[in-house]
């Protein structure tokens, strides 16, 4: 018997305004084009965003508000604009539930808006694909069920009578938005509002995390800082290491060592990912934003001490050696 083909249905979350790609990396410092009382914020400024809540075809309705959150400062020159944790606002504009026969369900969701520093109301647009499975069975598998004898043809109705699956967008989910038009912005109200700056001291925190996944959810790559293997780094788990400012080279088993120049109460977050090698997953580190670190982590696990070097038992030559193939 030939089994059901599936197909898809595509949840867009669109603006009439524009089409745009996602960036995988984070906003880039518009130029700053200021005078001493007015700064513009270009048309296209990348706005980072998560969701603050879980939203889906079963249950959404046209007009429903979408909360989202900014994940990422956004800057023109030095001076903050739109804050991280500042909030952010779409519109379900369309939406339909699965239905029979193995339709999946539709969702069209607008961003609309964020929030300057000053808060004041900042247009935004945005562009994102989501999938919704759904079921079918072409007239090839009704004819083999037809021809069975006897036993798949009261099965027949409810095959063909299946629902699909809802779209669901989950809470914490990435979004990119931008920025819609220019903006110009008195210089002087956005200086006034600026956060106080911090200078930190002490040791720098290093911060290497894996995210929940079933990808080789059993697999735990080796993480190295210089020639010291600080861990089995497992599914969903960090580890939080202290060093003294200075460079340090670290990395996975793939081999490629990611090159830190750390300063004096810095704070960086590591990634662990997995790659294909061959037939192989090997891990591979790569350095993320602070933002997306902290978001990321407060989701994990911190790994048991006992499972983690202690880096201060360990000599500082060692720690900031060129780490060894293995």
């Amino acid at each position: 018997m030939q089994n059901g083909v599936f197909f898809v249905a595509v949840i867009v979350l669109v603006s009439e305004f524009s089409i745009a790609q996602l960036p995988t990396a984070g906003p880039e410092t518009p130029s700053p084009a200021m005078t001493d009382s007015v700064m513009k914020l270009p048309d296209a400024t990348p706005v980072l965003l998560r969701t603050k809540q879980a939203v889906s075809s079963a249950t959404a309705k046209v007009g429903d508000r979408v909360p989202f959150r900014v994940t990422e400062d956004v800057r023109v020159g030095d001076l903050i604009v739109i804050h991280r944790g500042a909030e952010a606002w779409g519109v379900v504009t369309a939406v339909q539930p699965r239905a029979r026969k193995g339709h999946a369900g539709t969702m069209n969701i607008t961003i609309q808006s964020t929030q300057l520093l000053t808060g004041e109301p900042a247009p935004l647009r945005a562009e994102e694909h989501l999938k919704g499975v759904g079921r079918s069975m072409g007239s090839d598998a009704v004819g083999v069920l037809a021809e069975s004898r006897g036993i798949a043809l009261p099965l027949l109705p409810l095959i063909m009578l299946e629902k699909g699956k809802d779209v669901h967008l989950d809470a914490d989910t990435k979004v990119t938005a931008y920025l819609n038009g220019d903006m110009t912005l008195d210089r002087t109200a956005i200086d006034r509002v600026q956060p106080p700056q911090v200078h930190p001291t002490g040791p720098a925190t290093v911060t290497i995390f894996r995210t929940s996944s079933s990808t080789g959810s059993v697999y735990a790559p080796s993480v190295y800082c210089g020639k010291i293997a600080l861990a089995r780094l497992s599914n969903g788990r960090y580890l939080r290491i202290k060093l003294p400012s200075g460079k340090f080279l670290v990395r996975s088993n793939d081999n490629q060592v990611l090159e830190l120049h750390l300063e004096e109460g810095q704070e960086i977050y590591l990634q662990m990912q997995l790659a294909v090698h061959g037939m192989n997953l090997k891990g591979h580190v790569v350095q993320v934003s602070t933002g997306e670190g902290e978001d990321e982590v407060a989701n994990l696990r911190e790994m048991n001490a006992k499972d983690v070097i202690k880096v201060s038992d360990v000599s500082l030559a060692e720690l900031q050696a060129m780490p060894e193939k293995k």
